[in-house]
């Protein structure tokens, strides 16, 4: 298709949302020119969950199936919805009566699918499985797994089903189950308030990030991240420090991951404030990569409110562990532009491509944008703008979710709208890459 045709498309598709010139998405800052990627945001669904796509801290939304599909899950006022997207089309599956839906697949190709439902002794942690490999439509009856909590999953190279927990009345910890199999005992290995965990299983690691919470002023107190090189029988930091288990985050033992590389004379007693885990992803290096992102104490002025030079309200930082340790980066740098909901895919040549929300400092309603980096992490492009109507529709695009591989050299990605009520429409689009 060319280009004409290309942008000719793109504003029929529903709602009208366009591709946008790559000189309009280019601003100051240290982030660098690169060329324009073709791309289409189209609306899936109109039944969506404020919280449709929250939290998602390594995924569990929108995944590639080994059947080629792509499957996708988010919650609705009446369960949550299960599609699959086979040979250019989308087909809805069946509605679980879960909510904040988390998918894996595993390795016979059959889906799981863990939320939270009440059977009568309040929200508590269900799991389904589809009846049938690379089936939507029909699951079996659920299983209780958990207390209430927030939610992660992944699936061992050695086939092994793991659910990992963590709520703000609870430890984390994690409980695994063989195919034909129960689900083993529970396994504490943090202690104190977590929340929002995330989790990776690559060969024998299994690598999990978290947040602390601080319930007093209802702060985010920092990012976290453990590795287990043991398939979870024991958990060390990165530089294979171990750890005795379970561990209280607040201890001092743990790797505090937005105080890596940071002097900040605005906030001298560590890291950003107000942080948020947003993604997860262990790179083909074996490398894990976490995006989070950060804001100002709600209670401090900050930039030109504070008489002080202009700064963003949200920022996303990236980190990648090598073998020297942690490295640091921002996804944008630019001093009047805001990002958050940001997350990671990554290629077939390495190169990491972040879809995210973005706007400017002075606007009210976040679009959606998408960057990328051809060095792990180290330099981003320029934020390339996916949609410019968010100010005009007055409602911010928002809980992207994505496909952490990026397949036939494409990026997936969906989001909702944050509306402040509901339904809220579900969208789904595609970055051609080259």
């Amino acid at each position: 298709m060319n280009r004409r045709n290309f942008v000719k498309t793109s504003m029929a598709v529903a709602g009208g949302v366009a591709a946008t010139s790559f000189n309009e998405a280019v601003g100051a800052g240290k982030t660098r020119r690169s060329p324009e990627r073709k791309f289409h945001v189209k609306q899936l669904a109109n039944d969506g969950d404020n919280n449709a796509f929250f939290p998602s801290a390594a995924g569990g939304k929108l995944l590639g199936s080994s059947d080629g599909t792509t499957l996708l899950g988010y919650a609705t006022q009446k369960g949550s919805a299960i599609w699959q997207r086979r040979d250019h089309a989308w087909l809805r599956g069946a509605t679980l009566p879960i909510q904040r839906p988390y998918l894996v697949e595993d390795q016979q190709g059959f889906l799981h699918a863990f939320g939270l439902e009440d059977r009568g002794h309040g929200q508590e942690i269900w799991h389904y499985t589809a009846r049938r490999p690379h089936a939507i439509a029909d699951f079996d009856d659920g299983e209780r797994v958990y207390q209430k909590n927030y939610s992660a999953a992944a699936v061992g190279d050695n086939g092994t089903l793991y659910y990992f927990g963590a709520g703000l009345d609870a430890v984390v910890g994690f409980r695994e189950k063989t195919r034909g199999g129960e689900w083993s005992r529970t396994r504490h290995i943090i202690s104190g308030t977590g929340i929002y965990p995330g989790v990776v299983c690559r060969g024998n690691s299994m690598h999990l990030i978290f947040c602390g919470w601080n319930g007093g002023p209802a702060l985010y107190e920092g990012v976290y991240y453990i590795r287990s090189n043991d398939r979870g029988a024991t958990w060390c930091r990165s530089d294979d420090r171990m750890l005795q288990t379970p561990v209280d985050w607040r201890s001092g033992e743990l790797e505090l991951l937005n105080t890596v590389g940071q002097s900040n004379s605005k906030n001298p007693a560590g890291g950003e404030a107000n942080t948020h885990p947003l993604n997860l992803l262990v790179d083909q290096a074996n490398r894990p990569h976490v995006l989070y992102w950060f804001s100002r104490p709600y209670f401090i002025a900050f930039g030109t409110g504070s008489g002080h030079e202009a700064e963003p309200n949200v920022r996303v930082r990236h980190l990648r562990r090598d073998g020297d340790g942690w490295k640091s980066s921002l996804l944008c740098e630019e001093l009047d532009r805001d990002v958050s909901y940001a997350c990671l895919a990554e290629d077939d040549r390495g190169t990491l491509h972040a879809v995210m929300t973005h706007k400017r400092s002075n606007d009210a309603f976040f679009d959606l944008g998408y960057a990328f980096s051809e060095d792990a992490g180290d330099t981003w492009s320029a934020i390339q703008s996916l949609t410019n109507d968010a100010n005009q529709r007055k409602l911010s695009y928002a809980h992207v979710a994505i496909n952490p591989v990026a397949r036939h050299r494409r990026v997936q990605f969906a989001c909702n709208m944050w509306s402040k009520k509901n339904p809220s429409p579900i969208w789904y689009g595609e970055i051609e890459i080259d």
